[in-house]
């Protein structure tokens, strides 16, 4: 039988404590880096390098991913906790990663190719509206002009162009390193984006240069998400980007919004550009369609009601007359 005696035993929990102190249980280094309530704390960026960050993020994690990392990597750079509790790799790391074609994960990559793949809400949208929601309260207004800009801006920029002609973006290899033609997508929706430019400028949707399209224009939107919060900061936000709504729009929302009356015409929400869906609004009036008991509509600009019948087909019809006699 081992001799073990009362000072051994003293010694041994003397031993523990010191190798506990040393080495802390992952319960207690997370009480000591507590999770801090949003938003975080927001520090002026520089947007270029942002825009840097972009396109070399969309090179390892798509568009999504690409451009929420940007934007919180330089935050964690400049700002420190709490970004460091973020599962983010370091510009460098990133480098390597994309330089090695190791895959990499990061918050957000999901939204690639309009989440999934799906072509739904463009991905640098998605990751850039992330970040906008994590770092100031005025998330929805910061946002909104996010999402009207894209609708009306030509991508790729020309500073991005320029970053790619001249070799100054943070890659190596690049997928194109032309300078591209541009194209608005009045949609905030990849598959109109990206669908707009393929047919604007005669490259298919599987090409490099459309990839690259789409890497300039994630480093484009992470660029104006931080130009717009740093407006933010200062309490210029409108002097940044004012926001406001296409003529046609705003003429379908003196009917179409969300209300409580449906015969009026309130069965619908939103601020996307109407026409980039409904390319001619006078059919909307003249052409409306009921539809049959497994909800199937007929038609290029028809209405889906789903069980509208005629009283919802007079309502609509009354809500957008003024509209459609305005419009000839």
């Amino acid at each position: 039988m081992v001799d073990f005696s009362r000072r051994d035993f003293i010694k041994g929990l003397a031993f523990l404590a010191v190798g506990a102190a040393l080495n802390p249980p992952i319960e207690v280094k997370a009480a000591q880096e507590e999770v801090p309530k949003l938003p975080w704390p927001y520090v002026e960026l520089d947007p270029e390098y942002v825009r840097k960050l972009g396109h070399l993020g969309y090179y390892a994690f798509e568009c999504a991913g690409g451009a929420f990392w940007a934007i919180m990597v330089a935050l964690k750079e400049k700002v420190g906790y709490p970004y460091t509790l973020l599962p983010l790799p370091s510009v460098d790391e990133v480098k390597k990663a994309v330089e090695e074609g190791e895959e990499i994960l990061v918050m957000m990559k999901y939204g690639g190719g309009g989440a999934f793949s799906w072509a739904s809400l463009c991905g640098a949208l998605n990751g850039a509206g992330l970040a906008i929601n994590m770092v100031t309260h005025n998330y929805k207004k910061v946002g909104q002009r996010l999402f009207r800009w894209y609708e009306t801006f030509p991508f790729p920029s020309d500073i991005s162009n320029e970053l790619a002609s001249k070799h100054q973006f943070l890659v190596k290899k690049y997928k194109s390193d032309k300078v591209l033609p541009k194209s608005v997508s009045h949609s905030v929706l990849c598959h109109v984006s990206v669908s707009r430019w393929c047919v604007a400028s005669g490259y298919a949707s599987g090409s490099k240069e459309r990839s690259e399209r789409c890497g300039r224009l994630t480093g484009d939107v992470a660029a104006m998400t931080v130009e717009l919060l740093n407006a933010d900061l200062k309490g210029k936000l409108d002097e940044a980007f004012k926001f406001a709504l296409t003529p046609t729009t705003a003429e379908c929302r003196t009917c179409h919004y969300k209300g409580k009356n449906y015969e009026e015409g309130q069965f619908s929400r939103g601020f996307m550009v109407c026409e980039s869906c409904h390319k001619d609004m006078r059919p909307h009036a003249s052409s409306i369609v009921t539809l049959g008991s497994k909800g199937e509509g007929k038609g290029d600009n028809s209405l889906v009601l789903s069980g509208a019948g005629a009283t919802a087909a007079i309502g609509v019809v009354a809500g957008l007359w003024s509209y459609a006699k305005k419009r000839g």
